[in-house]
């Protein structure tokens, strides 16, 4: 498994951000379950949000951010995806 440190950009539209606030963030707390998002959240700056993924691979990372409502919606400006090798912390087993 690999995971991957994204960083999302949100868009200008923020009325139709928070439309779909709701939707994405049910898609997100589904992942959890599944072990597919160790952390995410939005930054405090109101800019984006960091999230964690834990996946096979870049593709299937691709086809998860690919199916987030955010995504449909076009709301996301920019996305930066990382492969991060955690070497500490409680995620580690």
């Amino acid at each position: 498994m690999a995971r991957f440190a994204v960083e999302l950009v949100y868009g200008e539209d923020q009325e139709r951000r928070l439309e779909v606030r709701p939707a994405h963030r049910e898609y997100c707390r589904d992942l959890a379950a599944r072990g597919v998002v160790l952390a995410g959240g939005p930054f405090t700056d109101g800019e984006g949000a960091q999230l964690v993924y834990e996946v096979a691979d870049r593709d299937e990372l691709q086809r998860v951010l690919d199916a987030d409502p955010y995504t449909e919606a076009g709301v996301i400006a920019r996305t930066t995806v990382r492969e991060w090798d955690v070497v500490v912390g409680s995620w580690l087993q």
